[in-house]
């Protein structure tokens, strides 16, 4: 099984395929550009409260929903080996029903697959709205 994409590696990956030098991001995004570099080279651990996430997102194009945007957020829980990226948290936080359904999955012990099949369930009764 190979390495996985670390965090750092992403960002700057997607940094660079959006044209950005480092300095000119770190200023776009509101970071130091050595705390900037320090995390794309994994030498500090990658930013966790959402705002700078968001920022990070936003710089690099991301729309909210969208694959990267959420690769980046997860990306960044794992580093940490946090329990839930920051921008579900935020979420959590404030929609009272999301604890409720929460547990309510963890009861049943869904597989793998029947949460997949759920959300893909989800995602089609939203679009038919």
């Amino acid at each position: 099984m190979g390495r996985r994409e670390t965090f750092g590696e992403y960002l700057r990956a997607c940094r660079l395929k959006a044209g950005y030098g480092l300095r000119v991001f770190a200023e776009a995004v509101e970071m130091q550009p050595s705390n900037l570099s320090n995390v794309e080279h994994g030498r500090i651990p990658p930013p966790q409260d959402l705002g700078t996430l968001t920022r990070l997102a936003e710089a690099l194009g991301f729309p909210e929903g969208s694959k990267e945007r959420e690769r980046l957020f997860d990306l960044a829980v794992v580093a940490k080996r946090q329990k839930l990226p920051a921008d579900v948290a935020a979420f959590a936080a404030r929609t009272p029903g999301i604890p409720v359904i929460l547990r309510t999955l963890q009861n049943r012990r869904l597989s793998k697959k029947e949460i997949e099949d759920l959300t893909r369930y989800i995602n089609r009764r939203l679009k038919a709205r």
